[in-house]
């Protein structure tokens, strides 16, 4: 702060002349119009306002930059130098200055340490900690300005921004686990760094040790929110009480049903036989979990209208390329088990097991490829085997795609089973003799598949995958 120039623009003339101004060790500003210009003037940058509060759910709370805490409300201010500190059924939502979102998880520590939105490249600053929990980040205009001013530090490691988006989360042996989920960041602790797209991560131990490739993405904590009722407007129940509607359901209802999305699906019976399910998923309603991304029911209505669904004790794994309602949307995951309940007169339940599963929109008509090759990287996934579950080798699983001649070659690796296969493209899909997929986003930049391979009449390898354009 540069008191000085500061004091030199509100002395009367007759104490401004071209001698130094000379001031005591014990000069005190007793002006309070002084003091409060300078503050004005130069605010301190640790209560310069980073950003406001869109949404909170359960318990949220803010600390201060002099110790205190307070509950931290829907549009309320949130400065640089703050920290935001979630509770076990908290959720947050901040929108930054800069246009940057950070979405906060239950169990959660924040800091914003030194925030600074000037429209200024050499000048700006978006320097936070995360110290515990997990969150999700988009970037803002600071990070496109100069990407070196952009970091997120943890205990173990420093993610700095190549792209836009990402998620970060402890898992509960300690360990952080960091996904890209927009273009590109760089993940870098003492051992060095390590480059990832979208689709990628990577588990850190500690603060030394190499970050490790994972097909599974930080743990993102969802749980029910319980928070205030609203009363709805001068509607009255029969009774004549005011009619409360559920504020979670007002603001955002936890599961979505969707009738764009194409799910196609691979599943195991009680007796080791495995088959296609879904298809290329036409006229298919799916339901979602809109937290998570995560895939809980879908019906396929006519004749016959069936419906997948995990049972209660499903052990559900699933991954997700960007959210649930993006254009360019791509899902997977694999209940352990399942049910199949057809309706038609009757209603039949039967019990299914190692259900596989891409979901997405596929690429519009016009904007796929129709010259050029490209290669798709492993992404995430799962895979089975009978009654053994496996996992995937993303080194060696990729997508060999020649968009000129409409064929691909699908290589699968994974403790279950290995092998290639050859699929022709049509449109946005593709089929071979053991996968099935299609496309996603603008110029194909995503790819999702189900595989079959069958070993005996009642030994199959199955499994989804999900691939990222090189």
């Amino acid at each position: 702060m540069r008191i000085n120039h500061a004091c030199d623009h509100v002395l009367p003339a007759s104490k401004r002349s071209g001698k130094a101004l000379i001031m005591k060790p014990d000069f005190r500003l007793k002006n309070t119009v002084l003091l409060l210009t300078l503050a004005a003037a130069y605010p301190l940058q640790a209560h310069a306002l980073a950003g406001i509060a869109q949404f909170t759910a359960g318990e949220v709370n803010v600390r201060q930059t002099d110790g205190r805490t307070i509950a931290l409300a829907k549009g309320s201010n949130i400065d640089s130098g703050q920290a935001i500190v979630t509770g076990g059924n908290g959720r947050a939502q901040v929108k930054f200055t800069d246009g940057g979102l950070i979405s906060l998880q239950p169990n959660t520590e924040f800091k914003i340490a030194n925030y600074v939105d000037q429209n200024d490249a050499k000048e700006d600053r978006f320097l936070v900690d995360l110290l515990r929990g997990s969150m999700r980040a988009i970037t803002g205009l600071i990070g496109k300005r100069n990407r070196d001013n952009y970091k997120l530090t943890t205990t173990t490691a420093t993610i700095g921004i190549r792209g836009s988006g990402f998620k970060v989360g402890y898992n509960p042996d300690g360990s952080l686990g960091i996904s890209s989920e927009l273009d590109k960041i760089e993940v870098c602790n003492q051992s060095g760094c390590i480059g990832l797209v979208a689709g990628e991560s990577v588990k850190i131990v500690s603060n030394i040790a190499p970050p490790v490739r994972t097909s599974q993405p930080p743990k993102m904590e969802t749980p029910n929110t319980q928070q205030e009722p609203i009363v709805a407007g001068n509607q009255v129940t029969p009774t004549g009480a005011p009619l409360i509607l559920s504020q979670s359901l007002a603001i955002d209802p936890k599961e979505k049903t969707f009738t764009d999305i194409t799910v196609m699906g691979v599943v195991t019976d009680s007796s080791n036989n495995a088959f296609n399910e879904l298809g290329t998923g036409g006229g298919l309603t799916s339901t979602f979990e809109v937290a998570s991304n995560k895939l809980i029911k879908v019906n396929k209505p006519g004749a016959i209208s069936t419906t997948w669904a995990p049972t209660s004790a499903a052990v559900i794994t699933s991954g997700a390329l960007g959210n649930v309602a993006d254009s360019d949307f791509l899902g997977w995951g694999s209940w352990s088990q399942a049910t199949k309940e057809e309706v038609s007169g009757s209603t039949t339940v039967t019990s299914l097991k190692h259900f596989h599963y891409v979901a997405g929109r596929p690429t519009a008509a016009g904007q796929m490829p129709t010259s050029g090759t490209a290669t798709y990287n492993f992404a995430g996934g799962s895979a089975s085997r009978g009654n053994t579950v496996g996992t995937i080798n993303a080194a060696n699983t990729n997508l060999s795609v020649n968009f000129a001649t409409a064929t691909l070659t699908a290589n699968i690796d994974t403790s279950v089973a290995a092998f290639s296969d050859t699929a022709s493209i049509t449109g946005s899909t593709f089929s071979g003799s053991f996968v099935k997929g299609f496309f996603t986003g603008a110029g194909a930049t995503r790819a999702g598949l189900t595989f079959l391979k069958a070993y005996t009449v009642s030994d199959y390898a199955t499994g989804a995958i999900a691939f990222t354009k090189q």
